[in-house]
Order: C-alpha cells, then structure tokens, then sequence
C-alpha cells in the first residue's frame, strides 16, 4: 500500500497523486492499452463505453468542477493523456474494489467496517492524506489512477465508504457521472453523518451506489442512490459481525484512523496527517 500526501487547490491534488503513482497509474493504462508512444490505440473512440466516457467528461466538469480538476492534474502528474485517466476511471468503478461497508459497534465506539476484494489488484492500494485548500483534512483508501475516495476519515470526525452497485449506462438519462464519487465531497466538506446524508439527497449522480457514514458521535446512516432517487436505510440494518477471515479496513472516526487487515500479514494501521509534510512543504 503507497502512502501519498496532496496539498492545494484541486489541480494540486491531483498532481501531487499523479507524480507519487505515476508508475503504478501507467501500469494500469498500459494493462488497458495504452503505449509509452502516447497513443491512446483508439481506447476511447473504439470501446463500447466511448460514449459514457463523453458523458463522464461533460458531466465531471458541469457538477463535480473540483474533482474535474484533479482528473487533469493527475493525468499531467502521471504524464498521461487526460483521456487515459477517465478510461481508467470508468474501469476502476466498473471492477469494483469496495464489496460492501457496514458498522460494528465495540468497546472502542462505532466504526465502519469496509469488505475488499481479494487478492487486491497488481498495483495495490493508495492510502492518500489530504490537505485541501478551504477543506478538512483527510485520510482516504483509493486506487493510484483514482482520484475520488473509496473509504476515508476527516479531522472533523466523519468517516464513509461507498458500495458501487451498477455504474450510469452508457444511453441513460441524466447525470453520466457516478453518484458514488459524491463520497470524496463529504469528506472534504461535512462532519457530521446527517450532513453528509442530506447534501447527497441533494447532489446529481447517475449509476447506483451505497454510501455508508459514521461519525465521531456515534450516529450512523447510509444512503441507496438510484439515478435521481435516493432512499435512507435504516441504522440497525447496517450492523454486521466482523469476518475475521476477509480482507476488509476498519474506520474509526473517533480517532480518525483507518486500519487495513489482510489474511496472512499484520495489521497495519493508518492516521490522520501522519505522513503530511508541513503546509507549504512538498
């Protein structure tokens, strides 16, 4: 697992990820198609989800600006075409890594307990600290060609992870931009559970998906998202028992903290800032 620290504005973010991934974001472009020649091989133009691909950019840039931005600093930070990162996009929501989330309550308080997919995939996982320009900080899981956050904590406490059940199909209607990128918006915006639940009852996202939130006050709730319809799920039905046997992360909101445990290899646990260099210092 890479540790990676951004800094800034949203473009920055995403240099920061695309120049500390850069070979790991050009293994899974090349595993796609793409040659170390810059040519694309009609990897956009020539796939059956070229034109989702158009919504994707349109949409990215109409509602979700900030991390529109990121997508463009990642793709300069990797030295890739910008295409290249919103075909990896696509795939790495269409495969997804996150198999499901839901809440366990200890005697250390309520975290949210995150299933992965296993074996993980080559180039692993990205645990990112972030440090954004008029936003909370943040701890998120992620992949290295991913700018949005699978499963992340932030400093004031809120703590959320996103199931992706179907992405938008490529002739819907609507917005052509997965709803489960709204994750990474809660988390550097919102604190609080309810917060984070209302501001996605709100927001534009196609596709289905489940986020699950947790917060350093012990509230918990999860939301389905539909294409426009969006459905609260009642806080006992997330409560699920620990397999102790699966790869899964373990979110703990009270002390921002995520803790990864893989079958086989010690534990390996992750703070807030813990890698964050001083502001202003890359």
């Amino acid at each position: 697992m890479q540790r990676v620290s951004c800094e800034g504005a949203p473009r920055d973010l995403g240099l920061d990820q695309g120049r500390a991934c850069r070979d790991a974001v050009r293994a899974d472009a090349r595993a796609l198609g793409w040659e170390g020649d810059g040519s694309w091989l009609g990897a956009l133009c020539a796939r059956a989800g070229a034109r989702s691909a158009r919504a994707l950019s349109r949409d990215l840039a109409r509602h979700f600006p900030h991390l529109d931005e990121r997508i463009s600093g990642l793709a300069a930070g990797a030295g890739l075409p910008r295409e290249a990162l919103l075909v990896l996009l696509e795939e790495e929501l269409g495969d997804p890594l996150l198999l499901g989330a839901g809440i366990a309550r200890g005697n250390a308080g309520t975290q949210l307990v995150v299933a992965l997919r296993a074996p993980l995939p080559l180039t692993g996982l990205v645990a990112r600290n972030t440090r954004p320009d008029g936003g909370y900080r943040h701890l998120a899981l992620t992949r290295p060609g991913l700018v949005a956050a699978l499963a992340g904590v932030n400093e004031g406490g809120l703590a959320g992870a996103v199931e992706l059940l179907d992405p938008p199909a490529p002739h819907a209607p609507g917005c052509g931009v997965p709803s489960a990128l709204l994750l990474d918006q809660c988390l550097e915006r919102l604190d609080t559970v309810e917060k984070a639940l209302e501001w996605c009852e709100r927001r534009p996202g196609g596709g289905r998906a489940r986020i699950v939130c947790a917060d350093s006050s012990g509230a918990v709730g999860a939301l389905d998202l539909d294409g426009d319809t969006r459905t609260r799920r009642e806080p006992q039905a997330l409560e699920l028992a620990t397999d102790e046997t699966r790869a899964r992360a373990l979110l703990d909101p009270i002390a921002r903290a995520i803790e990864l445990r893989l079958p086989g290899v010690p534990a390996d646990r992750l703070a807030l800032g813990s890698w964050l260099p001083p502001r202003g210092g890359r």
